[in-house]
């Protein structure tokens, strides 16, 4: 009888035992299971202040909003401000209300000054690309070969507090005389890597200032200088060209976006201080009939300054 009743604690001990050697599971709500493969998770991109190029350029394909680029000149040079999106105006009464979105902060009432610069020069210089790149500062236009061309578009412009839409024209119809009374500069463009285009550029630069007499801004402008090693136009010897004629020179690349927001400033700043000074010159000799000689001196006072190293044809925003 002893040995069942020992037999007994011995297994009931056994079992005791059994049990204590297993693992408890602690109940948590913070338990992590262990995967048994290794899982990658998706890449995810750091969010930015500003969209990629693609959202802002399938946001400026939308009918209803146009692209307004903004800029201003500071002690240390031009400052681009980057571009903007609002609605796009409406006409009354020969002033246009222009109702802006929630990205725009431009006043909702402006007056809009209207430039036409006509765009000239050989074939394969660059013109096309180079009004392309004027109307945007997100992307280079040379890596986006599905834009359409944006000629005969206007391209909106903020600067000094003041808009400007500028309408770029081409050859053709500057060579309508009716056309070119209304075109406020012209931007001859050559490409630094063929000398013919040059000479060409020369060619049109000599017909506009002695035959056709072309007293408003004109540029003169070498693209493709990313092409250093192909080079066969000196910036000295276009310089000189420049100088002679009273243009502005200024050299640039589509490619890299080099001095293209410059080149489109200039253009601005320059129609605006040949407006201004017209204006002037026009209320002084209404007033005075006197003013008509010291107007003949300042005038020959800037021809005798041509030509001269006083005279910078690299200072686009100087007059």
């Amino acid at each position: 009888m002893f040995s069942a009743m020992e037999q007994l604690e011995k297994m009931h001990y056994q079992e005791t035992l059994i049990k204590k050697s297993q693992t408890v599971e602690r109940s948590s709500s913070l338990r992590i299971e262990r995967p048994t493969s290794l899982v990658l998770r998706p890449h995810v991109k750091r969010r930015n202040s500003l969209p990629s190029p693609a959202v802002i350029e399938s946001i400026a394909q939308i009918p209803s909003l146009e692209r307004v680029r903004s800029f201003s000149l500071t002690r240390d040079g031009l400052k681009n401000c980057g571009d903007k999106f609002r609605r796009r105006s409406t006409y009354s009464e020969g002033q246009e209300t222009c109702s802006t979105g929630a990205t725009s902060s431009i006043e909702s009432i402006c007056q809009k000054e209207q430039l036409r610069v006509a765009i000239i020069g050989s074939k394969g210089v660059g013109k096309k690309s180079l009004i392309n790149q004027f109307a945007t500062s997100e992307e280079l236009y040379i890596n986006n070969k599905d834009v359409t061309s944006r000629d005969g578009e206007e391209i909106c412009v903020v600067m000094d507090d003041q808009e400007s839409c500028v309408m770029f024209v081409d050859e053709t119809e500057l060579a309508n005389q009716a056309e070119n009374e209304l075109v406020d500069s012209i931007v001859v463009v050559f490409s630094v890597v063929d000398a013919k285009s040059f000479k060409n550029g020369i060619r049109k630069i000599e017909m506009m200032r002695e035959e056709v007499e072309f007293d408003k801004p004109l540029f003169l402008v070498a693209n493709k200088v990313d092409l250093a090693r192909q080079r066969a136009v000196a910036e000295k010897e276009a310089k000189k060209v420049a100088t002679r004629y009273n243009c502005k020179y200024i050299e640039t690349s589509v490619a890299l976006s080099h001095n293209v927001d410059q080149l489109l400033a200039g253009i601005i700043r320059q129609v605006r201080n040949r407006r201004q000074s017209y204006t002037n010159k026009t209320e002084e000799l209404t007033k005075d009939p006197k003013t008509a000689s010291m107007f003949t001196k300042i005038l020959l006072q800037k021809l005798m300054k041509i030509g001269h190293h006083e005279f910078s044809c690299t200072k686009l925003f100087d007059v």
